[in-house]
């Protein structure tokens, strides 16, 4: 009688070979490019109702700078660099709240450990909320300059004194980067502290603060930290030959909160 042996294999042994198989037949993980992890952000900041509501705000501040500029023209022709400045000043005031928003927005919605998960890089996230801010408010600063020089051209219209133009591309470019540091100021107060509240709070009263009592105590040296002041000379264009004044204002009140707002975001515990 021949005995035929059979044998069939260990559960444990069909199980790892099933999942090696599993395991070689998906594709290799690829990482999150930083452009996908920006246009992602971008459209966390505008897809939420606060950040909606904000950027109509900013809009509505600017038509009623411009139709304010529209009903008290001057003798002289109507300057795009005027009405420029008017309609950016909500850019400056209230724009800077989204990039608060944008880096606070993982912490106090507690969806942190989801994006971390999907998204191990931690710095690599921050980085693509400060780009994101920032191409956001050149976005909006884009469509307030497009008004500007309407309004520019309805002035000249309504006046009869024509128009000017002289320093366009000085205004939009003073504009462009006084509201990016601007922005970048703010969204490093939002990683530093990561509670939104408390975080616009510091943004708004720690400067402000600065300004009105530096000078009181420190006289011309509070120009050293008086960011604001930085902000306005390189909007102007003209940095009054208080360059180190700028500089170390500017590092002090923006670089040095976003280099610490990456190192604590790095850091800070996922719950």
């Amino acid at each position: 009688m021949t005995v035929t042996e059979m044998t069939t294999p260990a559960p444990a042994a069909t199980g790892k070979h099933r999942a090696e198989a599993v395991s070689t037949s998906l594709p290799p993980a690829r990482r999150q490019s930083f452009a996908k992890l920006t246009g992602i952000e971008l459209r966390k900041s505008v897809n939420t109702r606060s950040g909606r509501v904000l950027i109509l705000a900013i809009l509505a501040l600017a038509v009623a700078a411009l139709v304010w500029e529209l009903t008290h023209l001057g003798n002289g022709p109507a300057r795009f660099d005027g009405f420029l400045g008017a309609a950016s000043t909500g850019v400056l005031l209230i724009l800077p709240v989204i990039g608060v928003m944008a880096m606070t927005s993982e912490w106090t919605q507690r969806t942190a450990l989801t994006t971390f998960t999907l998204s191990p890089r931690r710095i690599r996230v921050q980085l693509a909320k400060f780009v994101s801010a920032v191409l956001l408010s050149a976005v909006v600063l884009t469509v307030t300059a497009a008004m500007a020089l309407a309004a520019t051209a309805i002035g000249g219209a309504i006046s009869g004194n024509g128009t000017t133009y002289a320093g366009m591309g000085g205004a939009l470019a003073g504009a462009y980067l006084s509201t990016a540091l601007n922005v970048v100021m703010g969204a490093a107060f939002g990683a530093v502290i990561a509670q939104t509240a408390a975080a616009v709070l510091v943004f708004f009263v720690a400067p402000t603060a600065w300004a009105l009592a530096g000078p009181a105590l420190f006289k011309d040296n509070a120009n050293w930290l008086d960011v604001f002041g930085a902000f306005g000379r390189i909007a102007e264009r003209d940095l009054h030959g208080m360059l180190p004044e700028t500089l170390t204002a500017v590092a002090v009140w923006v670089l040095l909160p976003t280099v610490v707002g990456l190192w604590s975001s790095s850091r800070r515990e996922v719950k």
